[in-house]
């Protein structure tokens, strides 16, 4: 057998036995998932992905909050300053998660920033995870 014809193999099998597991992980559906110490695991790796490759998003986001608050120009630089400082904390809090997502640090992988991810209604959290300024709240 061909070297790339073996790794095609290895790779067919892999996503076969994958997909069994998560069907089988589908059945019990989110209650399992999130009572589970497996399933907060897997929950809080995701989490911290999501924040390191989208914490960006931050920038934008606070620029459009700030320019709703004031005015165009102030939005774009408070905006853009908050931003950069949110999106800093959510990648490096993402980073934190996402290495020690096996050690329920905090208490029972609960999320280390709320909203847990940038875009929460596109993640599917409950609104609102906001201070009285828009901001998102940080706990540790």
């Amino acid at each position: 057998m061909k070297i790339h014809q073996l790794i095609a193999t290895a790779a067919l099998g892999a996503a076969l036995v994958l997909a069994s597991g998560n069907a089988s992980a589908q059945r019990y559906g989110d209650e399992y998932r999130d009572s589970s110490a497996f399933g907060r695991m897997q929950t809080k790796l995701g989490r911290g992905l999501a924040n390191v490759f989208t914490g960006v998003v931050e920038i934008p986001k606070n620029i459009s909050r700030e320019w709703r608050k004031t005015d165009p120009a102030t939005g774009v630089i408070v905006g853009g300053v908050k931003g950069v400082g949110w999106a800093a904390t959510r990648m490096a809090v993402g980073a934190f998660e996402t290495v020690t997502f096996p050690v329920p640090v905090p208490a029972n992988y609960e999320p280390m920033m709320q909203p847990a991810t940038p875009l929460p209604d596109v993640w599917g959290e409950q609104l609102p995870y906001f201070d009285r300024d828009g901001d998102p709240k940080i706990t540790l």
